[in-house]
């Protein structure tokens, strides 16, 4: 039987909680433009110059014309400032302010990817908490169209959870070399020649290992967005 425990040593709950948000963003217009969808998570947020800038990372969907057009549109978007395009993925620098994670309390967490689809963005967070969720639900609904599409007690199986079981250990070892240094930092801190120098693994190795990593995590986004 599972059991949680609060830190009084009292029994205790977690809560998952989803949302269908609609707000401007720099890129949900472009998912009913362009017939796409996207899966991604925010991550960073930093002010330059007196100015704030955001960078996220995101997972492309939909038709081969229809992604080629989208891509082909993103030097015309005024608030992306710089952006890199691998395959279907996309590293994007935003300036502005990320709305909705800006209202992310750091006790809350991620339980799939955020999913851009037809204009809307869902999130399906969790918490210990119940209230926190109720308070970000409060804190977006004063800022964007928001509907509550699930708050429930549950545990959550996270999508990095499920993720990992199915990478083998080399690809694990990649990707892990990936994250400690700097490889999907912004700005990229190394390449992935650098990174296979440091390791003393050749680079071709390093390379299909982190592509099968990614590939498969990716796969899994989709899946849990119900892509």
């Amino acid at each position: 039987m599972k059991e949680s425990r609060n830190w009084k040593g009292c029994e205790h709950t977690m809560w998952v909680g989803k949302f269908k948000i609609k707000h401007k963003d720099w890129i949900l217009d472009s998912t009913v433009k362009y017939k796409i969808s996207a899966t991604g998570i925010p991550l960073n947020s930093f002010v330059r110059n007196g100015k704030r800038y955001h960078t996220g990372f995101i997972n492309v969907n939909g038709s081969v014309q229809s992604k080629a057009k989208f891509f082909k549109s993103l030097p015309n978007n005024k608030k992306i400032k710089q952006f890199e395009i691998k395959g279907n993925q996309l590293f994007v620098l935003v300036e502005g302010e990320d709305a909705i994670a800006h209202h992310f309390n750091p006790a809350l967490f991620y339980v799939r990817p955020v999913l851009l689809q037809q204009g809307y963005e869902y999130w399906e967070i969790g918490s210990w908490d119940k209230q926190l969720l109720v308070d970000f639900y409060t804190k977006i609904k004063s800022i964007a169209k928001v509907e509550l599409l699930k708050l429930k007690k549950e545990t959550p199986l996270v999508f990095v959870q499920q993720a990992i079981p199915k990478l083998t250990i080399k690809q694990q070892q990649a990707l892990n070399i990936a994250l400690e240094g700097g490889y999907y930092s912004y700005p990229r801190q190394n390449s992935i020649q650098a990174l296979a120098q440091i390791t003393k693994i050749s680079r071709t190795t390093l390379q299909e290992h982190l592509r099968k990593a990614e590939t498969k995590i990716m796969r899994l986004f989709l899946q849990k967005a119900g892509i």
